[in-house]
């Protein structure tokens, strides 16, 4: 069965990819998809390998992507993205980034909140998990309100380590009011927001968001939806992606995004 898109994944311009960009749409050829974006890691602000280059992974991308466009034009929709992180932790070289670079699609999404690693890294018996969320689903507010973004990637993104990890149950009625607001503010900016399907492939079992949620940007009148599997590697390409179509056909999606040139266009579902 062929996957007919991909909009998150990763290569080796990423710190943690596992395979060249090359391999990656080769695999995308494969699995025989129309659309498909490389969406490589550019965190802002705290950062936990000082040793990594962010700037080689920016130019590097500016150089690989229209090469490998124009090699595998008759094959697929290569589509030039960046998953940049924590933009608002610094705003002036998150625009900068963007006015310097011509990408088609933009993933804003917060790893880490100010002052602390990548919830990767953070051992939740050393923290309160409640307080941590506090603030990272405030941040994502002010990441939607910068408003600098296409889409926000991942919006539950700490649960794949809180409740996927580490097995805790956390009672996300307490963050509706803010996910609410969150939501708000991209309808009215004209954003979107992700599923994320690595979950569904890791401890966690779902999606980022959940349906539940995803049905509630719907009703508060959300349109712009985009799929992505998070790959950083081939084996991983397109995992997920069916049944994230199934879930936002089920949430009352029609239709989801894909981007070119920082415009929306809408494919059937």
């Amino acid at each position: 069965m062929s996957v007919p898109f991909d909009l998150h994944t990763h290569c080796t311009l990423s710190f943690d990819g596992k395979s060249t960009g090359e391999e990656m749409v080769q695999a995308a050829v494969r699995l025989g998809m129309m659309h498909y974006a490389l969406t490589d890691h550019v965190d802002l602000g705290d950062f936990p390998d000082p040793d990594f280059d962010l700037e080689a992974t920016v130019t590097g991308a500016a150089e690989l992507i229209p090469a490998l466009r124009t090699k595998y034009s008759d094959s697929i929709d290569l589509i030039y993205g960046v998953e940049l992180g924590q933009a608002v932790h610094d705003r002036e070289a998150a625009a900068k980034l963007i006015s310097e670079n011509d990408y088609d699609f933009v993933l804003g999404s917060v790893h880490n909140i100010r002052g602390h690693d990548d919830f990767y890294f953070l051992d939740p018996a050393k923290y309160d998990p409640v307080k941590l969320l506090d603030t990272y689903f405030d941040e994502l507010l002010e990441t939607a309100e910068w408003n600098g973004a296409d889409i926000l990637a991942h919006i539950t993104y700490p649960l794949r380590y809180f409740s996927g990890d580490y097995g805790i149950d956390i009672d996300m009625s307490r963050y509706s009011p803010v996910i609410d607001r969150i939501f708000i503010t991209l309808i009215k900016n004209d954003k979107g927001i992700e599923i994320n399907t690595s979950g569904l492939r890791q401890k966690l079992g779902k999606t980022m968001p959940d349906a539940g949620m995803i049905k509630r940007y719907h009703d508060l009148g959300g349109r712009l939806l985009t799929i992505g599997s998070d790959a950083h590697c081939t084996d991983d390409l397109g995992k997920g992606i069916a049944e994230g179509i199934q879930i936002a056909k089920e949430c009352g999606f029609g239709e989801v995004a894909v981007y070119k040139k920082r415009e929306p266009q809408f494919i059937k579902i």
